[in-house]
């Protein structure tokens, strides 16, 4: 049985085990961005629960007309990706399954995985299940004012601003390692932090 699919026992270090952990360090669960093939991310995520490891896929909800017929689709916002949460012990293992392709880093970067703050992965979440506009992903943002939601849905939501029309300003989560997450609004709905 391979260390992935092991409730309880996370760390190789030696030493005494104690809820998982040992005496020199805890194995701490965190979340990193894999990669994997073009249209798979939802396959992935399947197999990934049927193996008992926390993932998330990014997708929001779009209507999709047709010259005969309307229809709720599930869109990947962020193509090729999926978020795992692993202990670092874990992901030697993960790296070895075959639909895994790699880890996605900071390019020059000498760690092996670039680890996502929880607070983004939730900011994520709570942006895609709650914008009426479509969220996209934006690499090269420049880093604006904090702001913070006032009103509508994504009341107290707060993100980075940046500019990209005159009338509306695009508000930014950022997720580690991949760029923004992005949504249009307007100017009233928003306040400096």
């Amino acid at each position: 049985m391979n260390k992935i699919a092991m409730e309880g026992v996370n760390c190789t270090s030696k030493g005494s085990f104690v809820n998982g952990t040992n005496d020199r360090e805890a194995c701490q669960k965190r979340w990193v961005a894999a990669l994997v093939q073009m249209n798979c991310e939802k396959k992935v995520a399947a197999k990934l629960d049927k193996m008992g490891i926390a993932n998330y896929v990014p997708v929001q909800q779009e209507e999709h007309q047709w010259s005969d017929r309307k229809k709720k689709i599930d869109r990947v916002v962020i193509p090729m990706v999926v978020f795992v949460r692993l202990s670092q012990d874990e992901e030697d293992d993960f790296r070895r399954l075959s639909f895994i392709l790699k880890f996605i880093t900071y390019p020059g970067s000498k760690e092996l995985t670039t680890p996502i703050p929880d607070e983004q992965i939730e900011k994520l979440k709570f942006l895609l299940h709650n914008a009426d506009a479509k969220v996209s992903i934006v690499e090269n943002l420049k880093v604006g004012d904090r702001v913070r939601f006032v009103r509508g849905p994504m009341k107290g939501l707060e993100g980075e601003l940046s500019y990209a029309e005159e009338n509306k300003p695009i508000v930014a989560i950022r997720i580690d390692g991949l760029g923004y997450a992005c949504v249009s609004i307007e100017k009233i709905n928003l306040e400096l932090i």
